[in-house]
């Protein structure tokens, strides 16, 4: 940590406090709205709203970014954020709800622009890797303690939303009492365009696979905590579930690159999803054993789970000049983002049809359409690229969301220039948003 820029560590404590409020509200709602007898259609449609209110705020709050500068968007973000954590803990109704969680989509879309991007601005060519690799390490660590926190308190009363509010709230202080400069856009040099029809004729599985990592990763973290209170485990175990399926996913990144890099990519991501095809219908049974062998079943399918997105984005990066990546990312991040939106609701259908197994369900349903698609590119086209010819693989997955600026850290890309704009700005009444 002490080479790299000192701006860093600032960041990095916005985001440990951020995520620990983001990882408990998150597995906090799915279990109260369990409590609270909300239908499954209900928790799996909030979810979908959250997801909705990211995608927007991802376009919107950029355009804000650029005018106002960063501390200003993230200063407003985390207002609103802790804002709604306390409002879900006051008024306790699904429709109150509906509008709580689009906003705190829209705010956590913009939290992550600001850190991303301005993590992105920090990081050379020579660092960028290390950066990267903090910072998933810190995210995931962070998210997981934040569903541990559920054990901190009883999830039926207002504690647990105020302290959500209270961490959403400190993520404010680093930036508060350090002046600090922070870039207001990037630019890829000699940034090349490409189509989102282009993009899927080069690489389907690519695109396919962000999709359904979509529809998978956001189900999984919406509906799981309301899956747990389900099938009767306590409040503790629930938070143990998550958490440890979180972790789990930070050591698979690794495992399963290295073994991409050596491989035709499509046909790791073929076993991936024949795995996460089997397990989802293993745990099933499993779930009537025993809490632990749960856990153990369950730890292979989110390890292949939270991995796909970063393995499709290293395949479509094997189809890619080094020019074109950055469009590319906004394409193929804006694929997981409408499976985002739709994952929830339609696992929350097949859990009201099926019972809470609908869920696995669903998830084996998504990772067994793959898995066909995958098998018919196959048949329909031989890699022209051997395995040591692809591109290095990166880990590269939104563990929840993220913005296309977290792809901008990834080494394979070019370099980046960012610029602060000084134009028009009184610089004397703090104007910019960027010093503080």
């Amino acid at each position: 940590m002490r080479s790299l820029p000192a701006t860093l560590p600032i960041l990095f404590l916005c985001e440990i406090s951020f995520l620990l409020g983001h990882g408990l509200i998150m597995t906090l709602l799915g279990v109260r709205m369990s409590l609270e007898s909300f239908p499954s259609q209900m928790a799996g449609l909030l979810m979908s709203c959250f997801s909705l209110g990211f995608v927007a705020g991802s376009y919107w709050l950029e355009k804000r970014i650029r005018s106002v500068g960063h501390i200003r968007v993230f200063a407003a973000c985390a207002a609103l954020l802790a804002a709604t954590a306390i409002l879900h803990g006051l008024w306790v109704n699904p429709w109150a709800w509906l509008v709580w969680r689009l906003f705190g989509g829209a705010a956590t879309a913009g939290l992550l622009m600001v850190m991303e991007s301005w993590v992105s601005g920090e990081s050379t060519n020579e660092n960028r890797g290390r950066v990267l690799g903090w910072y998933l390490v810190i995210s995931t660590l962070s998210l997981a303690g934040g569903q541990w926190m559920l054990n901190a308190a009883d999830p039926g009363t207002f504690v647990l939303f105020s302290v959500a509010g209270i961490l959403f709230a400190l993520s404010l202080v680093p930036l508060s009492i350090h002046r600090i400069h922070g870039p207001l856009r990037g630019q890829h040099s000699a940034a090349a365009k490409i189509s989102l029809a282009q993009l899927f004729k080069r690489a389907p599985v690519g695109l396919t696979g962000a999709f359904v990592a979509g529809l998978m990763v956001q189900a999984f973290f919406a509906m799981t905590p309301f899956y747990g209170q389900e099938i009767g485990l306590s409040t503790g175990q629930t938070a143990q579930f998550m958490s440890i399926t979180t972790l789990v996913a930070l050591v698979a990144q690794w495992t399963l690159g290295r073994v991409s890099d050596r491989f035709d990519r499509r046909k790791v991501i073929l076993c991936m999803a024949i795995v996460m095809t089997i397990s989802g219908i293993l745990i099933t049974f499993a779930a009537r054993s025993s809490f632990w062998l749960l856990v153990f079943v369950a730890s292979f399918h989110t390890a292949m789970l939270h991995t796909l997105y970063s393995l499709s984005l290293a395949h479509t990066h094997d189809w890619l000049e080094p020019e074109e990546t950055i469009q590319a990312n906004g394409k193929i991040l804006m694929c997981y983002g409408v499976g985002s939106v739709i994952g929830p609701f339609s696992a929350s259908l097949l859990m009201d049809i099926a019972g809470p197994d609908g869920l696995w369900y669903f998830l084996g349903a998504a990772a067994l359409s793959l898995a066909a698609f995958i098998l018919y590119r196959l048949w329909r086209r031989e890699p022209v690229k051997t395995p040591q010819e692809q591109e290095p693989y990166t880990p590269m997955v939104p563990l929840v969301e993220s913005t296309h600026y977290i792809n901008e850290l990834d080494p394979r890309h070019g370099p980046i220039q960012y610029e602060l704009d000084l134009d028009g700005h009184d610089w004397e009444a703090g104007s910019d948003g960027e010093a503080a």
